[in-house]
């Protein structure tokens, strides 16, 4: 029997209400030019590849870098490419093959220090070892220090969803000045769109949840020095080791199902849902990139020998 999803909080309103309610809110991307996603992760790709990083860590990184542009967070996006990841490569406080080592290994846990890696880089393998572990164990952690910036903690986070896991990430510290994003969490959405949440750093008010991100992060990874340094708690959890795939897909449906309804003529969503939507545009119709981040990008292609990105539309 098909599963049904639960029907909205109240019911949608009448045609013409929807947008005599709703604000007219201008869209600049939809001024900017469009690039193809493909050619864009790629293109970094080639960028970071040429500042010393391995075919494969270069890929990874692209992908991580890219997230904010594609699913509609720009100012998280390749604008940092020359901002601030490749001047950390070039003055050596990221070091491009830095080889992770492993402190402590307990089976379902470990404890490694990824000695100056690249961040976006190096939080995506430490998801794919927590991953690998919780396929063994129903859950994998994987505490880690001795990294750049990362970029945002949810698409990280995100890579445990391909596996049926639940994937989640907490990190503390960071380089002077460096936005983070301290908390990402991805889960399964069952029919729904995969729930994925990004969590900036919080303000002083939020003391509980910054000293439980500084325990599970910063402490348990022995980060000691928060100027110079983040310490990650990065942890996948495969649900059907403790019930079936169908009771949880079930109830993922049924939860993320009675989130969606409107309220005020405005539609209620949860995280993940808009981005995903961004995303499957992005690959429609292109990647919009504002002009300065588009010249500097065509400018690192011709100094690599490669063509500039396409203009889509």
């Amino acid at each position: 029997m098909p599963l049904r999803p639960r029907p909205f909080r109240s019911a949608r309103p009448e045609p013409g209400i929807l947008e005599e309610e709703l604000p007219e809110t201008p869209i600049p991307e939809q001024a900017w030019p469009r690039v193809r996603a493909d050619e864009l992760v790629t293109l970094v790709a080639h960028v970071f590849a040429a500042h010393g990083l391995p075919e494969a860590r270069a890929r990874i990184a692209a992908e991580a870098l890219c997230h904010g542009d594609l699913t509609g967070s720009p100012e998280t996006g390749v604008a940092d490419l020359t901002r601030v990841h490749l001047p950390l490569l070039k003055n050596g406080l990221v070091v491009p093959h830095a080889e992770p080592l492993m402190i402590a290994d307990r089976g379902a846990a470990a404890l490694i220090d990824y000695r100056r890696a690249l961040g976006l880089w190096a939080v995506g393998d430490a998801m794919d070892r927590a991953v690998t572990r919780a396929g063994r164990f129903g859950v994998g952690l994987v505490s880690l220090r001795g990294i750049g910036p990362f970029g945002r903690a949810g698409h990280h986070a995100a890579r445990a969803l391909p596996h049926a896991m639940i994937g989640l990430v907490l990190a503390a510290g960071g380089e002077p000045g460096q936005p983070m994003n301290p908390l990402g969490m991805a889960a399964p959405g069952g029919a729904y769109p995969e729930f994925v949440f990004d969590m900036d750093r919080p303000g002083p008010e939020a003391a509980g949840l910054t000293l439980l991100v500084e325990v599970l992060a910063g402490v348990l990874s022995g980060v000691a020095d928060h100027e110079h340094d983040t310490g990650l708690l990065v942890l996948a959890i495969a649900p059907t080791t403790l019930r079936s795939a169908d009771g949880f897909y079930r109830a993922a449906s049924a939860l993320f199902g009675s989130m969606l309804g409107w309220d005020g003529g405005a539609p209620i969503r949860y995280p993940g849902w808009r981005e995903a939507q961004h995303l499957e545009q992005c690959r429609a119709l292109g990647v919009p990139l504002a002009g300065p981040v588009r010249r500097e990008l065509d400018a690192l292609a011709r100094s690599l020998g490669l063509p500039p990105l396409t203009s889509v539309g």
